[in-house]
């Protein structure tokens, strides 16, 4: 007999509440016509477990499903693309409206890095199969934690002082694991009270107590619509522990953000804002580095509807812009002037102006600016 964890057995009777709301609103939907019956209905396609260390072992994902036929159903063969994944679950028929499960469980000994595992359920009442995924990121454990977590911050040891977030984009969060080691002599564990950590970001820390000499995460989640700007974006605050003392430590995050539109219909390409810059590229020559040199560059609305120019951003200090306005009717143009200094600079040179704006079809576009200085 399988006894499931108390966790487990929450899960399930919460899955339990959304199907008898899925079944109910199907009815009222159809207004009592037939439903047609679909197979297996699973609670989650996708499941994170998120950070996965050998030393805490194997990381273990449980999926639910409902069998929405009128016969009985089982499961004939499962699938997954990797050996790190295995599968268990019952091979017993499940009757009509009743709840099966399947558990998937990570060897972290599998390469290291972020995985997405992909696992083909096949049964009667669908050969063909239903596709599930794992994800997580499998942490190694090094063979010198002294040598690999180099970077210390109140006795904690990390691999970077900076973590790169990489690319987001406004239509759902990021999420970052940081693994760190405990050189402490001491327990440490997040304070509750954080006075530091912007209101777009989020940490949590697993396990919640890292006892001494052992490793833990931090895992980040960071929503780039509360942060409410485009382009690259540094973030600095402190993050709060407690343990026999409170100590504070410093956290740095790097991220580029990006506007997110939803994938246009082609019927609807020649009805929105379209940024139209008269040259992608400018090669301002040769030029003497005492010399301070201007240009203009056209930018046309060339859509139907008003275009919003939502930041210009340049790479460098020594390249700045003027623009009346930033917003376009349809057809409208406007004159944009960069001056580039380039003083104190030598050999060929290449300054960029980022543009971004609520052009779906090209939300973030980027002038490059050539030149050889003398």
């Amino acid at each position: 007999m399988v006894i499931l964890s108390l966790f487990a057995i929450m899960k399930y009777t919460v899955f339990l509440l959304k199907v008898s709301v899925f079944l109910f609103s199907s009815i009222v939907e159809v207004n009592s016509q037939e439903v047609e019956r679909g197979g297996l209905v699973w609670e989650n396609n996708l499941i994170n477990i998120g950070a996965v260390m050998p030393e805490q072992g194997e990381g273990i994902a449980d999926f639910y499903y409902l069998n929405q036929t009128d016969s009985n159903a089982y499961i004939k063969e499962v699938i997954t693309d990797c050996g790190c994944a295995v599968v268990a679950y019952s091979e017993d028929t499940l009757a009509p409206s009743k709840i099966g499960h399947l558990q998937i469980t990570f060897d972290p000994e599998s390469r290291g890095g972020t995985f997405s595992k992909m696992i083909l359920v096949k049964s009667n009442v669908k050969p063909l199969g239903d596709s599930l995924f794992l994800e997580g990121v499998n942490v190694h454990f090094p063979n010198n934690p002294e040598t690999h977590y180099k970077v210390r911050k109140g006795g904690l040891g990390f691999v970077f002082d900076q973590n790169n977030l990489g690319t987001l984009y406004t239509n759902k969060p990021k999420f970052k694991i940081v693994d760190f080691y405990n050189f402490n002599d001491f327990p440490v564990q997040l304070n509750l009270k954080q006075d530091s950590i912007p209101p777009h970001v989020k940490v949590r820390m697993v396990p919640p107590v890292v006892e001494r000499n052992t490793r833990g995460v931090l895992e980040i989640e960071y929503d780039p619509i509360k942060r409410n700007d485009l382009g690259f974006i540094r973030d600095s605050f402190r993050l709060s522990f407690l343990s026999g003392k409170h100590f504070e430590i410093p956290v740095n995050l790097l991220a580029t953000i990006h506007e997110y539109f939803d994938p246009l219909p082609v019927s609807q390409i020649d009805e929105v804002p379209k940024l139209l810059i008269a040259e992608m590229e400018i090669d301002l020559g040769k030029i003497s580095s005492e010399n301070v040199v201007s240009r203009i560059l056209t930018l046309e609305n060339d859509g139907p509807k008003p275009l919003n120019i939502r930041k210009i951003v340049t790479n460098c200090d020594c390249l700045s812009f003027d623009l009346p306005t930033m917003d376009l009717k349809a057809g409208e143009k406007v004159d944009l002037v960069f001056t580039f200094d380039p003083k104190g600079r030598r050999g060929i040179d290449h300054k960029t102006i980022t543009f971004f704006s609520n052009d779906p079809l090209t939300p973030t576009k980027t002038v490059v600016i050539k030149s050889r200085i003398n």
